[in-house]
């Protein structure tokens, strides 16, 4: 997977206690098709028709998963899993520390101006004003993420 030209701002995304809570996947052992996922874990991504609302419109940006599905799962299955943002899907980071990775991910792709969306501040040394902490109970259905995201959507300058 691979940026389109025009795609000039990214969100890298995290899964578990921004799309859905933790606990939407719990006893899951990877590694599992998305079609495995779906049918055992339905309460997964039960967000993801928010941020695909956020989206709509806006082809300059991509969606990178930063998740620790990463870790376990090809971009071919989370690009299906992603399958209603998927025309936003650009891949995902490396394997490593995820702050490490999203910063040698931005020196080698192009972009001009990127977002995170994430659950935990910890995973994030250093100053991140780009960083947008979702609470892990509410994730991106919170109102504050919403329009926190919204502003940036919406606002390619800030």
């Amino acid at each position: 997977m691979m940026l389109r030209p025009n795609q000039r701002r990214v969100i890298f995304l995290d899964f578990d206690g921004c799309l859905h809570q933790h606990k939407a996947i719990a006893g899951a052992r990877p590694p599992l098709t998305a079609a495995q996922i779906k049918a055992g874990w339905p309460e997964t991504f039960q967000h993801l028709h928010i941020l695909e609302k956020l989206l709509a419109g806006h082809t300059d940006i991509a969606v990178v998963v930063s998740s620790a599905w990463r870790l376990y799962l090809e971009d071919e299955v989370l690009c299906e899993l992603l399958q209603p943002i998927s025309q936003w899907f650009a891949g995902s980071i490396k394997k490593g520390q995820r702050d490490e990775e999203i910063r040698a991910w931005l020196d080698r792709h192009p972009v001009d101006d990127f977002v995170v969306l994430d659950d935990v501040a910890k995973f994030f040394l250093g100053s991140w004003p780009s960083l947008i902490l979702c609470n892990p109970a509410l994730g991106i259905s919170e109102p504050a993420v919403q329009q926190k995201l919204a502003k940036w959507i919406g606002n390619p300058t800030h």
